[in-house]
C-alpha cells in the first residue's frame, strides 16, 4: 500500500513558539518525513516551506493557541501552487 508523505506525517507534532526581534511568533515543529509533497525532493535547512496542519484552537483572545494533531501537507514554498478545488 502506498502512503503519501502527508499521510506518513500523521504522527505527533512537537511545536513551540517564541518571539523574534520584530515581535512575530516563530513556530518550531519537528516532522518525521522530510520530503516535499509536491516535488518529492528533500526539504533542507533554511529553505522557506509551507505546512498545512490540522488541529484545534485551545485558547482565543488577542492571540490564538493552536494544538495540532497532524500535518496534512508540507512543501517548498516555491512549489506551492495554491489550493486545488476538489470535484
Amino acid at each position: 500500500m502506498f502512503v503519501s508523505a502527508a499521510q506518513a506525517r500523521n504522527t505527533n507534532i512537537a511545536a513551540e513558539g517564541e518571539y523574534n526581534s520584530e515581535g512575530l511568533v516563530i513556530m518550531e515543529a519537528r516532522l518525521g518525513v522530510t520530503t516535499c509533497d509536491k516535488c518529492g525532493k528533500p526539504m533542507k535547512e533554511r529553505e522557506p516551506i509551507l505546512i498545512i496542519a490540522e488541529g484545534n484552537i485551545t485558547e482565543s483572545g488577542d492571540e490564538l493557541t493552536f494544538e495540532g494533531s497532524c500535518v496534512r501537507y508540507a512543501c517548498h514554498l516555491a512549489c506551492w501552487d495554491g489550493v486545488e478545488k476538489v470535484k
